[in-house]
């Protein structure tokens, strides 16, 4: 075995990991990752909106999901919930869709809420991410994402 297939081996799976701290209850922010009104609010990085989402929430249910550019290109994603524990954990599977509708480089997401007095801490993961520059691209788009779902969140629990 050649030295670069032994690098290439010993890679880490390339991992997503951020991080938020949301002034809101973890309860709520549950539902704001699994209720399609309140997923089409902030689902997307900044400058997109979320036209559609669909949810089966319950362990193997599916959800799809759209998001739209300022310049009319939609970008559809989908996959099927893996693990459902309200509200502490939602573990799912997630893929982009190409143009015939068929899964591309299937990944997975968990989402962990986590209570720290009257904030929850979240902590979003996603693994088997299939390059770098996809890493990079998703790194960026959730990361934005993550800022309009906190902004979101934390305008919902002041109105109470």
């Amino acid at each position: 075995m050649s030295q670069a297939n032994d690098d290439r081996n010993m890679r880490q799976p390339r991992e997503i990991v951020l991080t938020r701290e949301i002034a809101a209850p973890r309860a709520l922010l549950f539902r704001l990752w699994t209720e399609p009104e309140h997923l089409m609010r902030w689902w997307g990085p900044q400058n997109m909106t979320a036209p559609s989402a669909s949810v089966d929430l319950r362990e193997g249910g599916a959800w799809r999901h759209c998001i739209l550019t300022q310049e009319g290109k939609e970008y559809w994603s989908h996959g099927r919930y893996l693990e459902i524990a309200p509200p502490e954990r939602l573990v799912f599977s997630f893929a982009w869709e190409n143009q015939e509708g068929n899964a591309e480089h299937p990944m997975q997401v968990t989402v962990e809420f986590h209570e720290r007095g009257e904030k929850t801490h979240l902590v979003f993961r996603k693994v088997e991410l299939p390059d770098d520059t996809e890493l990079k691209l998703q790194t960026g788009g959730w990361a934005q994402a993550l800022d309009k779902y906190a902004v979101y969140a934390e305008a919902i629990s002041r109105e109470g």
